[in-house]
């Protein structure tokens, strides 16, 4: 008979650096896993803010293409509901950094009032209806049109008539980013009538 050895623990000592190794592994794994879940949740946001934006866009367009349009104001009325005529850089003060009316910010001294868009006001549930957005409308410019076959040179152009150009704005904000100040999208577009 053989006498018995003394034991001397390796098998554990290894079992446990395997078992801190399977941890490591695990942590990491769901450390990925939440990163990605982030990354999957924030794309679906800017997807839902441009949707809501370009939602936003075509209501104002379609505002725009109704026979009678809402009076259109000057910036810091009273009276606005994002619906502006032109406001140029100021002459008088060129060393005044011009910043256009879709760029300002409440910090601004003459700040648009944005008009809210009802886009999501029938929306499905959540996500999409905790979604928001916004837009204004600048008058840029009149412009004279000739009739069909003609050009402006010509001395005769009886149909000639003049188009306002419109640039719309519209800006919004993403289901989990509806509190945050910054808009998560910001569209543009021009609308000749």
């Amino acid at each position: 008979m053989n006498a018995p050895r003394a034991q001397q623990g390796v098998v554990l000592l290894i079992g446990l650096i395997i078992l801190l190794l399977l941890s490591l592994l695990a942590i990491g794994s769901i450390r990925s896993t939440t990163l990605e879940e982030r990354m999957t949740g924030n794309s679906q946001d800017q997807q839902i803010a441009f949707q809501v934006a370009e939602a936003a866009l075509r209501e104002a367009e379609m505002m725009l293409g109704q026979p009678m349009l809402p009076p259109f104001v000057d910036v810091g009325d009273a009276n606005a509901d994002g619906f502006y005529l032109p406001d140029p850089p100021n002459g008088d003060a060129p060393d005044t950094v011009y910043r256009p009316l879709w760029l300002r910010t409440a910090a601004d001294a003459r700040n648009p009032v944005w008009r809210a868009a009802s886009v999501t006001t029938d929306a499905p549930p959540a996500p999409i209806d905790r979604a928001r957005g916004d837009y204004l409308i600048e008058q840029l410019d009149m412009q004279e049109e000739a009739s069909p076959g003609e050009s402006l040179q010509a001395d005769s152009a009886e149909d000639r008539r003049e188009r306002v150009i419109y640039r719309i704005t519209a800006r919004a904000w993403g289901a989990a980013t509806a509190d945050q100040a910054a808009p998560a999208v910001l569209l543009q577009s021009t609308f000749k009538r």
